[in-house]
């Protein structure tokens, strides 16, 4: 268990299971109310939640491009994975 972000009041981290392997990133921070903590299950590795979660935010022009590119898409989405 090793930290893969840390923000001013939230840490966040990625946990692997000794039994069958699976992967959650865990994140814990301190709020006006106390601790607050929630997980998610993900097939990232720990190098990889790390890269992903040290990453620039997406930007509102990527998001308009994203959707315009989706919207004119005709077709699967095995075309766009393969």
């Amino acid at each position: 268990m090793l930290p893969v972000a840390e923000e001013d009041r939230r840490t966040t981290l990625h946990l692997t299971c000794e039994h069958c392997g699976g992967k959650t990133l865990v994140a814990v921070s301190m709020t006006q109310f106390g601790m607050m903590s929630f997980g998610i299950m993900t097939d990232l590795d720990q190098s990889e939640a790390k890269r992903v979660l040290g990453a620039d935010p997406v930007s509102a022009d990527q998001v308009i491009e994203a959707h315009r590119f989706f919207k004119r898409h005709r077709g699967g989405v095995e075309e766009l994975i393969g």
